[in-house]
């Protein structure tokens, strides 16, 4: 009897299948975990490679290595650069649409020199998360770094000016001169009628930006000539180089509130223009000269009392042919400048100025520089004035005029000098010329008959005549002493000649008594007097 051999199915897994399934799971496990630490692979566009290598360039996140460059290509258009880079695992939740890129490279800027260290090193890439978006892979490089990255503390403006001038990206924002912001972009406004430019003002000094602060340009080195006379500005060098913008507020007195992020405001050329822009009331009035304009210029100031009121707007000639009053000098007067808490209207300004008319009120245009030589408007008080009045028109008044006592100064010697001017000199000088060839002529005439000689022995027998008539005087002299001596109170001769005098004297009265005898008695030389008489 032969056995059959019983088969049975044996359900439990061969131990042969137990090396080949733990290696299956172990390699599935790897690759998920593989995928997992993986990251996120993206695209990034440049305009150029500027040394970015596959491989090696590193991209960074607050310096740490937060991905690596995988490849780089041209893009379909050969225009840009197209780097496909791995970002880490634990960063790429945070990609968006608002993620910027950018490369690092050795810059020299007026600011200094900065990341030296990429020339030993290489250039990276930096990443900045930006705000939460919605998430994407392919992104823009930026050409340039911008001024702060999304995280850093701080608050962003807008600043509207009629012109960029010299400012760009990184242009540095200044308060008293203290670097606190930065400008980090610009764009035209979308009627292209002015600038957009997109400032940062970093922490704590964002809190210095009020609703009332005031921003001016400061770029570069000014210098204006005026009435005032020469003024030179400079904020920094780095500002002469580069551009810069400054602000301030207004007076601790007048109430303000912090200024919130995305405040508009707008950019004054200078902090002259800060100062004008304060004033929002203006009306125009006419003024009407002869003579000339040279000097006065428009911009040029209206002063009261040594206060700027306003300024020269327009200059025009009303008449080629006439001289009188045909110069017409247009000017704004801003009268917050006199009452800065009041808003006039035109026709209260107006009443104003027409009772100040009637007090002797008149536009004058005087010499600001004499140096320069550049004049302005001053309003004054003139005494002894014909009485005149303020025209009303339906635009603008007319203020009266008057001269300049500097240029009526000016027109007498103008015409001193063309009296000057009409003496003839040429003539003169030609009368003179023969004049002196006459005198030449009658000197050499003298020189030709030895007159010279001659007069020189007449000047000899003169002086011995002199000498002479020298010594006849000294005897004189002598003769006169003499005689006074004679003739001295106590001199013997005056003595003498008074004895004689006395006895002349009764002489003289002694003939005078017998003359009269005589002419009683004629006969009395023959008989004699009588013995009674």
């Amino acid at each position: 009897m032969i056995n059959k051999p019983v088969v049975q199915k044996i359900r439990a897994i061969s131990p042969v299948w137990i090396v080949p399934t733990v290696a299956l799971i172990i390699a599935i496990w790897l690759a998920v975990q593989a995928r997992l630490e993986k990251g996120a692979t993206i695209q990034i566009t440049f305009s150029q490679a500027s040394d970015i290598i596959a491989g090696q360039t590193l991209i960074k996140l607050k310096d740490v290595k937060v991905g690596v460059v995988k490849a780089v290509r041209l893009s379909s258009d050969l225009k840009s650069v197209v780097v496909t880079a791995e970002i880490d695992r634990n960063v790429s939740g945070y990609l968006s649409e608002n993620t910027r890129f950018w490369v690092v490279t050795p810059r020299i800027s007026a600011a200094g020199v900065s990341n030296l260290g990429t020339l030993i090193s290489g250039v990276y890439i930096v990443m900045d998360p930006g705000e939460s978006g919605s998430y994407t892979s392919k992104f823009e490089a930026l050409n340039e770094p911008p001024s702060f990255v999304s995280d850093e503390p701080g608050t962003q403006y807008i600043l509207q000016a009629e012109e960029l001038g010299s400012l760009d990206i990184g242009s540095p924002i200044y308060f008293r001169q203290i670097r606190v912001g930065e400008v980090t972009g610009y764009q035209l406004s979308e009627n292209r009628d002015y600038v957009n430019i997109n400032v940062f003002v970093r922490d704590p000094n964002d809190s210095l930006v009020q609703t009332k602060s005031r921003f001016w340009n400061v770029s570069g080195f000014g210098v204006s000539i005026g009435a005032d006379g020469m003024k030179a500005r400079m904020a920094s060098l780095a500002s002469l180089i580069n551009g810069g913008i400054a602000f301030d507020n207004v007076a601790s007195f007048e109430s303000s509130e912090l200024a919130p992020e995305g405040q508009r405001f707008f950019l004054h050329p200078d902090r002259e223009s800060v100062l004008e822009g304060q004033f929002d009331i203006e009306y125009f009035y006419l003024l009407k000269f002869s003579g000339s304009l040279r000097g006065l210029a428009v911009g040029a100031p209206v002063e009261y009392r040594g206060i700027k009121v306003g300024e020269v707007v327009d200059l025009q000639l009303a008449s080629a042919t006439s001289q009188d009053k045909s110069l017409h000098v247009f000017i704004s007067l801003e009268p917050q400048r006199l009452e800065p808490e009041t808003s006039p209207t035109r026709e209260e300004l107006d009443a104003r100025l027409a009772k100040m008319v009637e007090g002797g009120l008149r536009a004058q245009m005087k010499t600001g520089s004499f140096i320069t030589g550049s004049k302005l408007i001053e309003l004054v008080f003139m005494d002894d004035q014909t009485p005149q009045s303020l025209v009303v028109k339906e635009n603008y008044s007319e203020l009266p005029t008057v001269e300049d006592s500097t240029d009526q100064m000016l027109n007498q010697i103008a015409e001193v000098v063309d009296k000057v001017n009409k003496i003839p000199f040429d003539q003169i000088g030609n009368d003179l010329a023969g004049s002196m060839r006459s005198l030449n002529l009658i000197l050499s005439t003298l020189e030709k008959q030895n007159t010279a000689g001659k007069v020189d022995g007449a000047v000899e027998n003169l002086e011995k005549t002199l000498a002479s008539a020298n010594e006849a005087l000294s005897q004189i002299a002598t003769t006169m002493e003499s005689i006074d001596q004679a003739v001295a109170p106590d001199s013997a001769l005056k003595y003498e000649l008074t004895e004689m005098l006395e006895s002349v004297a009764k002489a003289a009265k002694s003939v005078q008594l017998f003359v009269d005898e005589l002419n009683r008695h004629p006969d009395a030389l023959i008989y004699g007097a009588d013995k009674n008489e």
